[in-house]
């Protein structure tokens, strides 16, 4: 599977994920693609950090129509970890399996500079101490308009059901960011991630 049938499945995943079950039938694609999401698409973010303040949006551009505005006010370049995001995942993860992270977001100006934002760091890890990562990576400075962001890699330990989380850490600016719906899916160890770049 390529990164754009990659792409086109999420997205129907994401439409039929808010749909009626009659919709849902006539999304293939999301139904092929659904087999491999360990987590359920959610809104759901919870938002960390001293240095920032999160409210939910209604958004009719945003697949599922909604996301979490969060406006880091007090940034701290150094430990940009301060301010994130994140989700749990449900699903097992093994060693060696090609995990893939896709999540909508747009950024919004602040103080009337561009519409941009920085996630210098997205990641599957532990969620209990010590925080290992599964699978880790970066995203492209954050544009304006709605997208959807990804990053695949191969899990570098495994993770019990409900053991791991995702991670963006938005502290290493002054900005605001708004999040859409979060996708994780797991491939299994014969898929070939660089497909997904």
């Amino acid at each position: 599977m390529t990164k754009i049938a990659i792409l086109a499945a999420v997205a129907a995943l994401s439409l039929s994920a808010t749909a009626p079950l009659t919709a849902k039938a006539a999304q293939p694609a999301a139904q092929g693609i659904m087999k491999y999401a360990i987590n359920k698409p959610s809104i759901a973010w919870n938002v960390n950090g001293t240095g920032q303040t999160n409210a939910p949006v209604k958004d009719k551009a945003v697949i599922g129509g909604a996301g979490v505005r969060i406006q880091v006010t007090a940034p701290a370049p150094d430990k940009p970890w301060e301010d994130s995001a994140g989700q749990g995942v449900d699903g097992k993860i093994t060693k060696g399996d090609v995990v893939t992270v896709a999540f909508w977001a747009k950024a919004e100006p602040v103080d009337g500079g561009p519409a941009t934002a920085t996630i210098n760091w997205v990641g599957v890890h532990q969620s209990v101490a010590p925080w290992s990562g599964i699978v880790t990576g970066q995203v492209e400075t954050i544009g304006g308009d709605w997208k959807m962001y990804t990053f695949s890699g191969r899990a570098g330990m495994d993770a019990e059901k409900g053991a791991a989380a995702v991670t963006l850490q938005l502290g290493s600016a002054k900005q605001t960011v708004v999040l859409g719906p979060l996708f994780v899916l797991d491939f299994g160890p014969n898929y070939d991630p660089s497909m997904a770049k």
